[in-house]
């Protein structure tokens, strides 16, 4: 079916009619434009009625390819135009996200990203330390300041002020740590670009190597306190004071891995891929037995309510070890009543927490004269200066090794 064009008072510009569209009244108009480029004949649409195209529009396009036509430079086909209006779109459009990204906080990414990221894949007892850190220590120095403004010395204002709020060096790094990670998200969304301002920072040392242990009459009392408030945590509690195993271990402890036959304890590490065994004391033996119902291989020995592994130690302790006073000065001030209040212990090192069992595991090896190597085996360190710490309780059998060589050269 031949088409019908229509002249309009537009030199160059025509139009043909749909055959069953209409706009408003009257029947849908395409229009179109013909010109002349290196000598051809070029005719293109230009667009419909419908679409919000008339005669005059398409003149003024057609009137801009001839000109770009005449002085040789811009699109010479309203494919060029069309061309160039959406590479000036995207340039526009990639300007005002780069604009947004700019005038993004801290705390507008942290509450619109990152919070959202980290709360679907930490613990809740790690993410509720992070918000800690944050609201106490990051956002009011940082929060209202665009990412990409964060440098160095910015990051530095947050340690200054918990350093003068007494924060240990290791709580400091960890503060440090939480700004690393949100920046490290932020890049990874292409908010900011660039080396993260954290890695600029002189973090301070720490030494966060357990001094305090337990005297055979304070577990003993430790142990007493937990097995009236909890069966669990107490078995927990003695399979780490006697067998020193980590908090991770013992929750991912399965009945597989014990062999009371044997008298020992496979224990797993696939962060290190170094296992090792642990051995099983009398009362450990005692406690295991009363604890093995008859359950499979692959059931975990401290399962939760839903049989999963334990994520962290219970409150029952650390309430049981602040009930007992094992982590007061033996000092007190007054509250607002006059009522008195112990002071507690403000070292991390000298506090007593679940990991102070095992560091007592190992303490008491030493004190009875056990090598130090076989106390790294035994606690699965991966190097002997991890045990090296423990060296200071044993000057006794380190004498008594050096003045075993006296009388060697025979007077």
């Amino acid at each position: 079916m031949a088409v019908t064009w229509i002249k309009t008072n537009f030199l160059g510009v025509r139009y043909r009619e749909h055959a069953t569209r209409k706009h408003g009244v009257r029947p849908d108009r395409c229009f179109s434009i013909r010109y002349k480029v290196d000598g051809k004949d070029r005719e293109e649409v230009a667009g419909w009625a419908s679409e919000e195209m008339s005669a005059e529009k398409a003149f003024k396009m057609l009137s801009a390819i001839r000109d770009n036509i005449k002085k040789g430079t811009g699109p010479k086909s309203l494919a060029g135009i069309r061309e160039e209006n959406e590479r000036q779109a995207a340039a526009v459009e990639k300007e005002q996200r780069a604009k947004a990204r700019d005038e993004v906080t801290f705390s507008e990414f942290w509450e619109k990203d990152y919070r959202q990221m980290a709360e679907a894949t930490r613990t809740p007892r790690t993410m509720e330390t992070e918000r800690g850190y944050y609201k106490k220590w990051i956002e009011p120095i940082l929060g209202d300041i665009p990412l990409w403004r964060i440098d160095a010395a910015k990051v530095e204002a947050v340690t200054l002020r918990a350093h003068k709020a007494g924060k240990s060096a290791g709580t400091i790094c960890k503060i440090i740590g939480v700004v690393s990670q949100v920046w490290n998200r932020a890049a990874s969304r292409d908010v900011v670009q660039g080396e993260c301002p954290v890695r600029k920072v002189k973090k301070p040392r720490q030494d966060n190597r357990r001094v305090r242990f337990l005297s055979q009459d304070e577990a003993k009392t430790v142990l007493n306190a937990l097995i009236l408030r909890s069966v669990d945590v107490h078995d927990e509690a003695l399979l780490s004071l006697l067998c020193g195993l980590r908090a991770g271990e013992i929750h991912n402890l399965t009945w597989g891995d014990v062999d009371l036959k044997n008298g020992t304890i496979h224990i797993r590490d696939p962060k290190n891929k170094r296992n090792r065994h642990a051995f099983i004391t009398e009362e450990v033996k005692t406690m295991l037995e009363r604890r093995h119902q008859g359950q499979a291989t692959t059931e975990l020995v401290f399962p939760t309510y839903n049989g999963k592994p334990r994520l962290w130690v219970s409150d029952t302790f650390s309430r049981t070890i602040d009930e007992l006073g094992l982590n007061n000065t033996g000092e007190f001030t007054a509250d607002g009543e006059g009522n008195p209040v112990p002071i507690r212990i403000s070292d991390a090192r000298q506090r007593v927490v679940f990991h102070t069992l095992r560091h007592t595991f190992a303490s008491w090896l030493v004190q009875q004269g056990t090598p130090l190597y076989t106390v790294a085996e035994l606690m699965g360190h991966t190097t002997i200066e991890m045990s090296r710490r423990y060296s200071h309780l044993a000057p006794d059998t380190l004498r008594k090794a050096a003045l075993s060589l006296q009388g060697k050269l025979g007077g």
